[in-house]
C-alpha cells in the first residue's frame, strides 16, 4: 500500500499581517481624535483666559400696581402690573442676545397672578439695561387665598414669587454661541400689592440655574 501524503490547506492571505494593520488604523484613529479633543480643550481654555467669562445678574428693583380686581362672583382675580428688572452685562469682551420665547409670571402662595414676556434685544458689554415689564392675567383665586392676602396686606408683609425664563445666547465678538434657556426665581416680599399704595420692596432673594 502506498503513502498517503498529508492534506494541504491554502495559505489564508497572511492573518497576522492583517490583524496588524487593523490595529495600526485603530492607533492612528485614536490619535487622531486625542488631537480634536485636545485642540479643542486649548480653544475653550484660551477662550476662558480670553474673554474671562462672568455670570450676568438680575434684579427686581421697582414695582407698580395699575389693577387688582377681586371678582367674588366667579372667584377669579384681574391683576395689571409692571415689574422693573434690572439687567447686568459684566463682561468686557462678551455680548447676550436675548432671544424669542421669554416669560415671566408672578404669582402669591403658588397661584399665577399674571404674566408676560421681556423684550428681545441685544445687550453690550459693562452694560446695565433697565426693563419695564407689563404683565396681566386673570385667573382663579379662591376665597381662601383672598383672605390669606388681606391678611398679609395688614401685617404689610406679601410674599410674591417672580418667574422669568428667557432664552440667551453669548456673542464672543462675531461667534454666537448656540442658545440656552436661563431661568430666574426671585422670592419677593412687598409691603401692598393694592393700586391705591405704591408697593415697597422690602427683601427679595434670587435662584437661577440654565438648561442646555
Amino acid at each position: 500500500m502506498g503513502k498517503r501524503s498529508a492534506p494541504r490547506y491554502p495559505d489564508d492571505g497572511g492573518g497576522g499581517g492583517g490583524g496588524g494593520g487593523i490595529c495600526c488604523v485603530l492607533c492612528w484613529c485614536c490619535c487622531f481624535l486625542f488631537l480634536i479633543v485636545a485642540a479643542l480643550a486649548g480653544a475653550a481654555a484660551y477662550a476662558l483666559f480670553l474673554y474671562k467669562p462672568k455670570a450676568p445678574s438680575y434684579s427686581v428693583s421697582n414695582m407698580s400696581v395699575s389693577q387688582f380686581d377681586f371678582n367674588s362672583n366667579d372667584l377669579t382675580l384681574y391683576t395689571k402690573l409692571v415689574a422693573t428688572v434690572r439687567a447686568e452685562n459684566p463682561n468686557e469682551m462678551i455680548g447676550i442676545i436675548y432671544g424669542d420665547g421669554s416669560r415671566t409670571v408672578v404669582s402669591y402662595r403658588g397661584t399665577p397672578l399674571c404674566s408676560g414676556h421681556l423684550p428681545t434685544f441685544y445687550q453690550g458689554f459693562k452694560n446695565v439695561t433697565v426693563m419695564e415689564i407689563s404683565m396681566e392675567g386673570r385667573h382663579g383665586f379662591g376665597s381662601g387665598l383672598q383672605s390669606a392676602l388681606e391678611e398679609s396686606e395688614k401685617e404689610g408683609n406679601v410674599p410674591l414669587d417672580v418667574f422669568v425664563s428667557v432664552p440667551v445666547s453669548l456673542r464672543f465678538g462675531s461667534f454666537d454661541v448656540r442658545e440656552v434657556r436661563v431661568n430666574v426665581h426671585c422670592a419677593l416680599v412687598v409691603d401692598s400689592i393694592s393700586p391705591k399704595k405704591k408697593p415697597t420692596i422690602k427683601s427679595a432673594t434670587y435662584q437661577g440655574n440654565v438648561e442646555f
